[in-house]
């Protein structure tokens, strides 16, 4: 489906960047290697130049975080450079560098983009943000990215993510660009927002909530889920709100999940990036 849609060009204005060389990327999730997020960034990023090793889970593996798959995993090579594992994404992420790069290291781990949001305590659950942390404690640079699902588009499949995707992709391969968002012990977690008109970049902190719900129910015999809060009541400048009003939020995490103090590394190049809305013929990304 073809829809008329805000297409953001990222402006960074800085010479370094717009000359910086192509990265040498290991593109990961934790939604499987045939999902939209992932489809719609590695476009973006070979359409950037980049050169990317797509090395993903063969199925959604959402919420593993950074666990393994202590049996040992397999995998399936599907031809340019686009590599399926039955594991999980840290599995992914350990077996690209350690085997299927390992005469090509890359330069950064690129993880996402995910089908919904990864803010607050949720971080630790999540298998994107989960594969970043991973590549960061096997000493390369990370990045994760998370589209914002809008809860009450579950019957008709999130449209507003899927045509968020392309765009969000485009932002992600320019912003790798720059070093400066390429860290050493710490990486950044971008979580783009949906059906909001878009107000930039916001560096923040991660909300002191999930929206994790331990209130189960019974959906088939035998079969229970707990259901989610979606409105947990954040702090107004934390990441969760933030991205509800309809910004980039941008969250430093370190290897053990910590926010990174915010002070400890300057991140206002990245509030400062000019993001002009173009109309554009847009197309949302099948699932």
């Amino acid at each position: 489906m073809r829809n008329v849609i805000a297409v953001c060009v990222l402006t960074i204005l800085t010479n370094l960047a717009l000359a910086a060389p192509p990265l040498n990327i290991l593109l990961t999730n934790d939604d499987g290697y045939l999902a939209p997020g992932i489809r719609a960034l590695r476009t973006a990023l070979l359409d950037a130049g980049h050169r990317v090793s797509l090395i993903a889970p063969a199925t959604n593996q959402s919420g593993s975080g950074t666990s393994i798959t202590s049996e040992g995993v397999s995998y399936t090579s599907h031809g340019n450079q686009v590599w399926s594992v039955a594991g999980r994404p840290a599995d992914a992420v350990r077996l690209g560098i350690g085997h299927i790069m390992q005469d090509n290291p890359p330069d950064i781990v690129v993880s996402g983009i995910n089908f919904g949001q990864n803010v607050g305590q949720d971080v630790i659950v999540s298998g994107t943000v989960g594969a970043a942390v991973t590549a960061v404690q096997l000493g390369f640079p990370a990045i994760s990215a998370s589209a914002e699902i809008n809860f009450d588009e579950a019957a008709t499949g999130f449209p507003s993510t899927l045509t968020t995707f392309p765009w969000a992709a485009a932002l992600v391969a320019d912003l790798i660009r720059d070093p400066r968002a390429r860290f050493e012990g710490r990486f950044l977690n971008l979580n783009f927002p949906t059906q909001k008109k878009l107000k930039g970049f916001k560096q923040a902190r991660l909300a002191a909530s999930s929206i994790l719900s331990i209130d189960f129910k019974e959906i088939d015999q035998g079969l229970w889920r707990a259901g989610y809060e979606t409105d947990p009541g954040d702090e107004p400048n934390s990441d969760r709100p933030l991205l509800g009003e309809g910004y980039i939020t941008v969250t430093q995490l370190g290897i053990s999940y910590e926010p990174v103090a915010l002070p400890s590394t300057d991140l206002s190049w990245i509030e400062s990036i000019t993001i002009e809305p173009k109309a554009g013929d847009g197309q949302s990304v099948a699932p």
